[in-house]
């Protein structure tokens, strides 16, 4: 199927979880500084693109993001002048040529902070859920310290939440968190498949 343009599910002021990964199945990040190296950079994205991060969790081969935009164009220059200032780096320091990331990022719009916060636990989970770690909180490259342990990470945005997560959702369901044009209910994943202007589809505020 072909993919909707990005200006076509996501809007100003949107959430959306973001994930790119690299060609070849290739390790990205392969040392403490590589991922330190990437979460700079993104936090200069951040900064220059005006939007929000509110979880994150970066593996060997991809990454994960979930977002609250700014501007929707100014974000899309910003994350991938972060990509490409990685790519830079990384073919600096192991002496190789040519593209790093598989494909432009995939970024799926998120109906409301209930599906916000799933999303991120998802996005947290990933480490566990690769046999890496036995705990989500004993990953170093997540936001997960910061709202488990409560540490600070000049990345992340903290954001209220009730703990009211939506009902039937598998947090370590990939098709769900990654496959489509967006996560959210039913009627939401309705809305966006078949272009129906709805209040489901509204930015959030």
């Amino acid at each position: 199927m072909t993919r909707k343009a990005r200006g076509k599910i996501l809007s100003d002021g949107c959430f959306t979880h973001v994930f790119s990964r690299a060609i070849e199945g290739r390790w990205i990040f392969r040392e403490d500084e590589d991922f330190k190296k990437f979460l700079g950079f993104l936090l200069e994205s951040k900064k220059a693109g005006d939007f929000r991060v509110h979880h994150y969790c970066l593996m060997s081969t991809h990454f994960h993001a979930v977002f609250r935009l700014g501007e929707l164009a100014e974000f899309s220059k910003s994350l991938q002048w972060g990509k490409w200032q990685y790519t830079h780096y990384y073919n600096l320091k192991y002496k190789r040529y040519g593209p790093l990331w598989r494909e432009r990022f995939k970024s799926l719009l998120i109906e409301d902070e209930r599906y916000l916060a799933a999303c991120g636990q998802y996005v947290e989970f990933n480490p566990v859920d690769a046999g890496l770690v036995e705990r989500c909180e004993d990953w170093a490259y997540s936001s997960s310290r910061c709202y488990l342990k409560n540490e600070e990470d000049p990345l992340v945005d903290k954001y209220s939440f009730d703990g009211s997560l939506p009902e039937g959702i598998d947090l370590r369901d990939k098709a769900y968190f990654e496959r489509g044009n967006g996560i959210g209910s039913a009627l939401f994943k309705f809305c966006l498949k078949e272009g129906i202007s709805s209040p489901c589809l509204s930015p959030q505020r």
